[in-house]
């Protein structure tokens, strides 16, 4: 019997998976519809900028007359032509960098919200593996107690304890069960969360490694390019002002081209004219500089005060996470030292009646605030990190 039991969780076992935190990101970037939806939008607003700033078709025109001479017969005379608006030197190239210089701005703040989603699953792994690894140490504490339970009814048949003793045990030991179911299905509800965010294929027996969380440290080093995809997007904005700069600047941006031809009674004529916007007569390159200066000037204010928030809240979450790291080394040891020194002596102490059963589980309690404080901090520590992660915009993989 023993070895069927054995065979079957051997099966069970091989037949189960073990899901990296590299994995489940790479399955979330492949089915990703925030990379997919950005992909779109890039070709959209190239396509639109295309549009925009592509030159008018070429326009045909023409006319008709009827002609009535004084002498000879009455004939009908017409003309017809084309006309073309064409780009001056490189306005063209000029119109299409400003706007693709402010698309691409546009896009790396989408980055944003992608790095965003990742760390987003990045934090929920952690605190998956957290919640199971609180779901297996209470499983175990309730397992404790329950073998701790069994050995004073049995003392309280032979009449060592009091009903009232025991009655306190057994209302302990349902509160822990009761606990423990809430403990599992909370571990359960963000296991299942990780997998339909991260789209992740799974089974029954798929479960999440946990041997890759990332280190608790007091200090974490983010490197230098903190804030890079703003700072990258601001720059790309500043040079498109300088574009529209040198764009307006020219005295000349464009020409109309004109071919005409007219039949008339006795004379067929063939013309070729020439447009020349006279830029001098109006005042439209002028506000069109001092707009692209203006909003230099607003870019650059806002990204200063962008900047200052974003470092204020990066120093304020840099001491959150430093105080939460310092928090779980000493709950660490105050665990240690419980369960090493104290936790015997009081169980010691009541098997050998000389404390009360309350006064044990109090210290059991005690014992389980402690665990369950450490499993809070560390919650908080990687829900910071992460959050620290996004603010700084650094893509950790």
């Amino acid at each position: 019997m023993k070895q069927l039991l054995l065979v079957a969780l051997l099966i069970q076992l091989s037949q189960a998976s073990t899901l990296t935190l590299k994995k489940v990101l790479a399955s979330a970037n492949s089915n990703n519809t925030l990379i997919q939806a950005k992909e779109q939008e890039r070709l959209l607003l190239e396509a639109r900028n295309l549009a925009d700033t592509s030159l008018d078709p070429l326009e045909l025109f023409g006319s008709g007359a009827q002609a009535n001479p004084l002498m000879g017969k009455s004939e009908f005379e017409y003309s017809v032509g084309l006309s073309k608006q064409l780009s001056w030197g490189d306005t063209q190239e000029q119109e299409q960098r400003i706007t693709r210089l402010n698309n691409e701005a546009t896009l790396l703040e989408e980055d944003k919200k992608i790095l965003n989603f990742q760390n987003g699953l990045k934090s929920l792994y952690h605190q998956h593996c957290l919640d199971h690894k609180n779901y297996k140490s209470f499983k175990q504490n309730y397992r404790d107690f329950v073998k701790l339970y069994k050995k004073k009814q049995k003392a309280y048949k032979y009449q060592e304890i009091s009903k009232a003793e025991l009655m306190q045990l057994e209302i302990e030991k349902n509160k822990l069960y009761a606990q423990l179911q809430e403990i599992q299905m909370i571990q359960k509800m963000s296991k299942q969360k990780l997998f339909i965010l991260g789209r992740v294929n799974h089974s029954k027996n798929t479960r999440l490694s946990c041997s890759d969380m990332y280190p608790i440290r007091e200090n974490v080093k983010l490197g230098k390019n903190t804030f890079q995809l703003s700072n990258q997007a601001y720059e790309k904005r500043i040079e498109s002002t300088q574009v529209a700069l040198e764009r307006h600047s020219k005295a000349l941006d464009r020409v109309s081209l004109s071919v005409q031809y007219e039949n008339e009674i006795d004379i067929d004529r063939y013309g070729v004219g020439i447009s020349i916007p006279l830029t001098f007569t109006s005042t439209r390159s002028e506000q069109e500089r001092a707009a692209a200066l203006h909003k230099s000037s607003a870019l650059d204010l806002y990204h200063e005060q962008d900047m200052i928030q974003k470092k204020s809240m990066y120093l304020e979450l840099r001491s959150i996470l430093k105080s939460n790291a310092m928090m779980i080394r000493s709950l660490k040891k105050n665990l240690q030292d419980y369960k090493k020194n104290l936790l015997p002596l009081i169980k010691k102490s009541y098997d050998l009646g000389e404390s009360s059963v309350i006064e044990y589980l109090l210290n059991r309690q005690n014992y389980h605030q402690l665990k369950q404080e450490l499993f809070t901090t560390q919650k908080a520590y990687y829900h910071t990190l992460f959050r620290l992660y996004t603010l700084s915009e650094m893509k950790d993989n």
